[in-house]
C-alpha cells in the first residue's frame, strides 16, 4: 500500500517529543511514528541504531536519500536537531495538510537545501516523501503541495458596563424673614380737673390696670417642597474601533534554469 513519510527536524527534543505525542493523539499509530534518539548521539551512531541493520536514513524514511538531502538533514542533526518521522497510509491531501499542520505548531526548523547556483527550500521545517508501507519503501515522486496562507480577521463585539449613580438627600439651614403685625396697648394716665361734685372720703386704693401685648410665636410644620425624578434614557453610538491582524503573505523566489 503507498504512503506518505512526512519528516520534520526540530531544534529542541522536548518539542518533538511533544509533537510525537499530538501526531499520536491525532490518531496516527505509534508504530507509524518515530522519534530519532537523543541528539547526544553521534551521526555514526545513529546509523547504526536501527535493530534490523538498516540505516538511520532507512529508518527515518524508510527508503534510500539523496546524499545532498542527507547532508542536509544530518547537519541539523549534528547540531543538536531532532528528528520525526510520520507514516500516512494512503494519504488525500486533506490527510497530508493535517499532519502538517500538527507539525508546525510545535516550531520545527526551516531545511533548505544548497543546490547548484542557489537554494530551493526543501520545507519550511517539515518535509514529505512518497513511501510503502512495508517498511517506508522507495521514495516517490514529488507530489503536489500546498502552502496555507492563514489570516487574521477583525472582529468586534460588544458587551455592557455599568455606571452606578448614587443620590443622597441631605438636610442644611437657611435664614428665612417673615412679617407678622403685633398689637401692643399702653397705659396713659392724665390729670385735669374734677367735672363732677366730690364723692365720698379722702381713702387709700388700689388701682389696677392691664396693657395687652402681642408677640410673634414660631412653629415649624413641614410641607411639600420639590421633588427628584429619576429615569434613565438610552441613546445609539457608533465607535470605530482600530486594531491590527495578521496576515501571512508569500514572496515566490523565482530562480532560473
Amino acid at each position: 500500500m503507498q504512503g506518505q513519510c512526512v519528516v520534520a527536524v526540530y531544534n529542541s527534543r522536548n518539542d518533538a517529543e511533544e509533537a510525537y505525542r499530538a501526531v499520536v493523539g491525532s490518531g496516527v499509530p505509534a508504530d507509524h511514528v518515530r522519534l530519532s534518539n537523543q541528539p547526544s548521539q553521534s551521526s555514526s551512531e545513529r546509523a547504526s541504531a536501527s535493530s534490523d541493520g538498516e540505516s538511520f536514513w532507512d529508518w527515518l524514511f524508510g527508503s534510500d536519500v539523496p546524499a545532498d538531502e542527507r547532508r542536509l538533514y544530518e547537519s541539523h542533526m549534528e547540531r543538536g536537531g531532532t528528528a520525526l518521522s510520520v507514516l500516512v497510509d494512503a494519504p488525500t491531501m486533506a490527510d497530508l495538510e493535517r499532519i502538517e499542520g500538527v507539525l508546525q505548531e510545535y516550531n520545527p526548523v526551516e531545511i533548505h537545501e544548497e543546490n547548484g547556483g542557489g537554494s530551493t527550500a526543501v520545507g519550511s521545517g517539515v518535509s514529505g516523501s512518497s513511501v510503502s508501507q512495508e517498511g517506508y519503501g522507495s521514495q516517490g515522486d514529488e507530489r503536489e503541495k500546498v502552502i496555507p496562507l492563514p489570516e487574521e480577521e477583525l472582529k468586534v463585539g460588544k458587551r455592557a458596563t455599568e455606571t452606578v449613580k448614587h443620590i443622597r438627600t441631605y438636610v442644611v439651614e437657611e435664614p428665612v424673614q417673615k412679617d407678622v403685625q403685633l398689637r401692643d396697648e399702653r397705659t396713659v394716665i392724665e390729670r385735669r380737673p374734677a367735672t363732677g361734685a366730690a364723692t365720698g372720703k379722702p381713702t387709700e386704693r388700689e388701682y389696677e390696670v392691664r396693657e395687652l401685648h402681642e408677640e410673634p410665636v414660631v412653629q415649624k410644620e413641614t410641607r411639600a417642597g420639590e421633588e427628584l425624578v429619576v429615569r434613565k434614557e438610552a441613546a445609539q453610538r457608533t465607535e470605530r474601533v482600530a486594531d491590527t491582524v495578521k496576515k501571512t503573505r508569500a514572496d515566490i523566489d523565482k530562480t532560473e534554469r
